[in-house]
């Protein structure tokens, strides 16, 4: 088959044409080319292309181009528009005005607040990071400005490290205070106001709230400057490195974060909580007016007198006890247990609880039952398995048990399970009596509520969806999401700046998740990032004068997620040239 271009004119106009010709046998049955194979005829064929000028356009259009660039555009545009929708945007640039190196100074709060759930990085490499992103077209700044050095020079124009050190000259106490004499309060009104948006855009829960503290090591080293950084029992088991301690208050509906504070990482829970008491309560009147009976849903560890004291007459609690406290309750059989709900069979009574009458429900779940089987298995196994290669490593077999592992069991969380002794050059392992006390406990909580009238389901239900802020630590800690740790600043006014900074990328997040809840598209916080991280902006330059910016395609889910969080509007704000 030979094809040709050819000129036509008509009416004094040239246009071109594609012709390709070719030979058919006039009869189908007959086959091949030699002589006698059978009569054949020309054949022709010709497909319009245009005039000169539109032949010149579309070989424009469809040559390829000398570069190819990509920038981060779904996940940063869901996260900026999420923060214009609830008002953090607007909070930042009212809260933190003026500029610093010709660069607004509330840029220099919402970019690290991006940063922690997109790609969480140094403050010394957030300049690289933005330059890969849509942001400095977008918010219209140089990301050369972006590095540790101005950071730090921003942050102490909002939380003075130099005012702080000046208080505690002349203050010396407080520097042994839970919170270590910072001044936070644009921090705070920042939050407060947050909280008020929130209420009218999110369906927060209207009277249950969640309270725990967590704490999250650091690699500060002495000398320290950071009086928040202390040494203490470190949740992660990083026991021998620095911590600080972050209290938060969450809503129970979707565990969108609602108050927050830093403080000692050598406090324990329950003086951290007596200590913020009054300001948790005052946010959460303030916050919530028109709410007759606040209920906070509180973990066992903050349980004292002093606290309930403080709770008592200005809102209701739901806790739980240390079944252990209760013998009575735990030997009682499970034939006695009266009640039924959520796969919990439950026993009520009432008790004095430090100081205050209150209702009990004692509840069992065989589920919860076999999981601490089961991790108490692993646990006593993994432990058997470390001694037994401690012992193995001796070239010598020693005669007795080792101190060594006479140690490794009594520092071990389930040493006190096991007894190790020795006999006829081999290690004997035997079960103590205090396995069949925790046995015994298995599947059980003890639950209590300030409210005697208040109903048994009613206090299971809500002790049980506590989970919600143990969720949005875990989130924290993601090293795919937030990442807060390892905390690497060394002064407490930065670490204080970058705990805010943190929480509020995790109240983004969680009214992300709620939006697209919504919507009918259940997913969690990971997914949700891997399904925007893939949109990005493609860039393709075809010499100096023409580029072309599309963004990459889109699939069902993500078309819905486009939709959702209204990204065509971004796109159609970013500057390109056709």
């Amino acid at each position: 088959m030979a094809g040709k271009i050819y000129a036509k004119q008509i009416h004094g106009n040239t246009y071109y044409y594609y012709q390709t010709t070719w030979r058919e046998k006039i009869d189908p049955n007959n086959q091949g080319k030699t002589s006698g194979s059978g009569k054949s005829r020309v054949r022709t064929r010709s497909e319009y292309l245009g005039t000169a000028d539109s032949i010149y356009q579309q070989l424009k259009e469809r040559n390829a181009p000398l570069e190819v660039r990509h920038r981060e555009f779904g996940f940063i545009a869901a996260i900026y528009q999420t923060a214009v929708e609830i008002g953090l945007v607007s909070l930042l640039k009212k809260h933190i005005p003026g500029q610093r190196y010709g660069v607004p100074r509330w840029l220099y709060f919402l970019l690290p607040i991006i940063n922690r759930l997109q790609y969480a990085t140094s403050k010394q490499k957030m300049g690289d990071w933005a330059a890969a992103t849509i942001l400095p077209d977008l918010l219209d700044f140089d990301p050369k400005k972006f590095n540790s050095k101005t950071f730090w020079y921003v942050t102490d124009d909002v939380i003075s490290e130099k005012e702080l050190q000046e208080r505690r000259k002349n203050q010396p106490e407080l520097a042994d205070e839970l919170f270590v004499g910072l001044d936070d309060s644009i921090f705070c009104a920042i939050e407060e106001n947050l909280i008020n948006n929130l209420q009218q855009q999110c369906d927060l829960s209207e009277n249950v709230f969640f309270y725990d503290a967590t704490n999250f090591f650091t690699y500060i080293e002495e000398p320290l400057r950071a009086l928040l950084a202390q040494s203490g029992h470190n949740k992660d088991s990083h026991h021998h490195l620095k911590q600080v301690g972050l209290a938060m208050c969450v809503d129970k509906e979707w565990g969108i974060p609602l108050f927050h504070t830093l403080y000692r990482g050598n406090a324990h829970d329950s003086k951290t909580f007596g200590g913020l008491i009054d300001d948790l309560i005052a946010r959460l009147q303030a916050s919530f007016r028109d709410v007759d009976n606040l209920v906070l849903v509180l973990d066992k560890g903050n349980n004292s007198q002093e606290n309930f004291a403080s709770l008592q007459g200005k809102l209701q609690w739901v806790g739980s006890l240390v079944p252990s406290h209760y013998a009575d309750l735990i030997d009682l059989p499970l034939e006695q247990y009266e009640g039924t709900t959520q796969a919990h069979r439950f026993h009520r009574c009432k008790r004095n609880v430090f100081g205050v009458d209150c209702a009990l429900v004692l509840t069992y779940s065989s589920k919860l039952a076999r999981k601490q089987e089961h991790t108490l298995q692993n646990g006593i196994n993994k432990l058997k398995r470390d001694i037994l290669d401690a012992w193995n490593s001796y070239k010598r077999r020693p005669k007795t048990v080792p101190k060594k592992i006479l140690r490794m069991i009594e520092e071990r969380r389930f040493g006190k399970y096991i007894t190790v002794t020795y006999e006829k050059d081999q290690l004997i392992f035997a079960e103590t009596e205090a396995i069949d006390a925790k046995r015994k406990r298995h599947g059980k909580n003890l639950l209590f509520c300030s409210d005697d009238k208040a109903e048994s389901g009613w206090i299971i239900t809500q002790y049980l969806s506590k989970e919600k802020v143990e969720n949005d630590f875990k989130i924290l800690k993601d090293p795919e999401l937030i990442r807060w740790r390892p905390g690497r600043h060394w002064t407490d006014t930065k670490i204080r700046a970058f705990g805010f900074c943190c929480v509020m990328a995790l109240v983004l997040i969680q009214v992300m998740l709620q939006k697209v809840d919504r919507a009918g598209l259940r997913m969690s916080a990971a997914v949700l990032k891997e399904e925007l991280t893939d949109l990005k902006e493609i860039l393709m330059i075809y010499d100096d004068k023409n580029a072309d910016m599309k963004v990459s395609r889109r699939s069902s889910i993500q078309q819905r997620l486009w939709n959702l969080f209204d990204l065509g509007s971004i796109e159609r704000h970013l500057p390109y040239t056709n």
